[in-house]
């Protein structure tokens, strides 16, 4: 059975298209998640900072924010800027609490009364404990006149910067700030500023870092809303010194429409449990760095280099013939590793990897792998039914391209029972006819032999000429493949012969079909060159069958089976032929011919005189002559008898003959 097919030279290019095929996969996912989770990335990471270390109470504990709020402000003549002779009295009240620094997250970027600016740099400059006030700058939108006057009251004292970066995509607050220049000169932080006064000097310039806002906040909505003590500006003179003495105070403001921002609790939350001060903001910044905690973000080149990898293990994996519940299962481990990877990173606050990107290019990867995948078997499957829908039974197509029914490439050794024919005397009656009619002769009888083929579940091996080669046993497994052999060899016959009577009705003389069958072991498989292949089978067996079937013209029969064919046949009776010497052998086969239903119904006196009269030959019994001359006269017609009464005229004993010829 010949089939164009992809041989070992063309095996590497198609490898190589495989390879090429999951690269470029792996590049239009990895650009495809990479723009997908923009937007999604940032949400995941709220979630998982909820994981991260989050500073400790003890650090919490001293830490206290002061808020201006609308009471506040209510008790002023003015509401903006703030009072600063009520500033200059908090500073005074602060510091002589104890606190340990102090950070006025209120900007000072214009005059107001002049005694009260007076008495608010007074008390700054005369309070024991560090004060830092708020910097911004002409990048935060400050006029000319307000960036002089920074300069001129803030930029000689200690300050911070106070601008809080928001993300472009959604307007939270997830990132540590940066330090910032102006004017040639590098400014801290705000929060940076307030640690700088315990010693603490956080490294935060060496790429983006998560704020870790407290985790009891955003797990427990109930909870307080921060985790530091808040007091209302105006009731701070009452307060007992023990309560203020030690800490960090932040000085901020509490109100509606003022500094207030989006956080990650937003995620959780909703907006308006999300949104806060943002000297609340500052206070965890400032928690965060006294506590020594951060969690770096991995920067866009890890992320585009953990996404490509993620895509292209996907499509790699996906490239491997495993059943697909096997690359499923593989595809689960691994995204269940990098989950775990995910968490070990975050918990430990080692890094915030890229939590959406990687396994939505390694699902996208999976998918369209799997997509190819699809289209290249079922492009194989509808090959392999092309390649054998006129060669074998249509059960067996269905299950060679259902993969349920693997051909083992290279050839694999299998118990099979072999079939030849042969139309006599057409190479000489071709000779004489012109194409066309030559065409009508032999297309009719090799479809017809081909469909009786098909039909009894065999396998056409190849058509050379007039002759037909089939055989059973592969590619699927046939436990009565000399049952089946036998019953086709008969509607083979059957057919035949009509045939010829057909076409002499024509005035055409066509020989008979010479039908030979031998079982035993040959290697079947795939073999030939690089674009064309034969499912064929190689051994003893394909030549012995070869044998039988030109055996014939020296007995005088149409079809002739070997012992081994014989004896697994249970469906028809056989008589035996002689014990054949064939050309390449030096034992001899024993050798039969099998009974049509009829010939066995009609001619049983016959068949049972022929039988006995061959155990008689065989023996070396003198009257075998006689017996076989009584089969004669029984069935003048006989072409084994006739054979068999020369050979013993002629002097020869046994049932043994030798063949020179094929």
């Amino acid at each position: 059975m010949r089939a164009p097919t992809a041989g070992p030279s063309a095996s590497a290019p198609r490898s190589r298209s495989r390879w090429q095929l999951a690269l470029m996969v792996a590049v239009v996912v990895s650009v495809f998640a990479l723009l997908a989770a923009a937007r999604l990335e940032p949400l995941a990471g709220d979630l998982a900072i909820n994981m991260a270390p989050a500073p400790p109470e003890a650090v919490a504990s001293r830490i206290a924010v002061v808020v201006v709020t609308e009471e506040t402000l209510a008790a002023f003549p003015y509401r903006s800027p703030i009072d600063r002779g009520f500033l200059a009295a908090l500073i005074d009240r602060l510091d002589a609490a104890g606190v340990r620094a102090v950070g006025i997250d209120i900007l000072v970027d214009q005059p107001s009364d002049p005694a009260k600016d007076a008495a608010f740099f007074a008390a700054m400059d005369r309070a024991r404990a560090p004060i830092t006030l708020a910097l911004a700058t002409s990048a935060d939108g400050l006029t000319e006149r307000q960036g002089a006057y920074i300069e001129r009251h803030v930029l000689p004292r200690r300050h911070g910067l106070i601008a809080l970066g928001r993300d472009e995509i959604d307007g939270v607050v997830r990132h540590l700030p940066k330090p910032g220049d102006n004017g040639g000169t590098r400014h801290p932080t705000f929060a940076t500023s307030i640690a700088g006064a315990a010693g603490i000097t956080p490294d935060n310039t060496a790429g983006s870092s998560r704020i870790l806002y407290s985790a009891r906040q955003a797990a427990e909505p109930d909870a307080p809303a921060v985790p530091f003590s808040v007091y209302p500006a105006h009731v701070v003179s009452l307060l007992p010194d023990d309560w203020l003495s030690g800490k960090y105070v932040l000085v901020g403001t509490d109100l509606p429409t003022i500094d207030r921002h989006p956080t990650p609790f937003v995620t959780g939350q909703g907006s308006e449990a999300g949104t806060i001060p943002g000297v609340i903001i500052h206070a965890h910044i400032l928690a965060q760095q006294l506590a020594g905690l951060s969690l770096p973000v991995a920067p866009p080149a890890m992320r585009i280099a953990i996404t490509g990898i993620a895509a292209l293990f996907a499509a790699c994996l996906f490239l491997l013939p495993w059943p697909p519940r096997w690359l499923t299962l593989c595809l689960a481990l691994a995204l269940a590793a990098w989950a775990g990877t995910c968490l070990w990173l975050v918990g430990t606050g080692s890094l915030l990897p890229p939590l959406v990107a990687p396994p939505l290019a390694a699902l996208a990867a999976a998918a369209l792998m799997s997509v190819s995948r699809w289209q290249a078997e079922r492009s194989e499957r509808a090959f392999l039914r092309l390649a054998f829908s006129r060669y074998v039974s249509p059960p067996v197509v269905a299950r060679i391209a259902s993969g349920r029914l693997a051909l083992a490439l290279g050839g694999e050794k299998r118990r099979v029972t072999y079939i030849f024919t042969d139309l006599e005397g057409f190479t000489s009656l071709s000779e004489k006819l012109p194409p066309g009619e030559l065409a009508d002769i032999l297309n009719p009888y090799l479809d017809e032999m081909c469909r009786l083929m098909t039909e009894h579940g065999a396998t056409i091996d190849k058509i050379i000429g007039d002759a037909v080669v089939g055989f059973f046993g592969a590619p699927d497994d046939d436990p009565e493949q000399e049952t089946h052999a036998v019953a086709l060899s008969l509607a083979l016959d059957t057919f035949a012969q009509g045939y010829r009577q057909q076409m002499a009705a024509r005035g055409l003389s066509l020989g008979a079909t010479r039908i030979g069958l031998h079982c035993g072991e040959a290697v079947i498989g795939n073999f030939g060159g690089s674009r064309f292949f034969d499912y064929t089978g190689i051994g003893d067996t394909v030549n012995t069958a070869a044998r039988l079937e030109g055996a014939n013209r020296f007995l005088g029969t149409r079809v002739l089976m070997s012992e081994t064919v014989a004896a697994g046949n249970t469906g028809h009776p056989v008589r035996p032929a002689a014990e054949l010497v064939l050309k390449g052998r030096s034992t001899p086969l024993p050798c039969h011919v099998p009974l049509g239903p009829d010939e066995d119904a009609e001619d049983g006196a016959s068949v049972d005189s022929y039988r006995n009269a061959y155990q008689l030959m065989a023996a070396g019994d003198p009257t075998a002559l006689a017996a076989f001359e009584a089969v004669l006269r029984q069935r003048p017609d006989d072409p084994l008898a006739r054979l068999h009464v020369k050979r013993l005229h002629d002097g020869e004993r046994g049932a043994t003959l030798v063949l020179e010829g094929k």
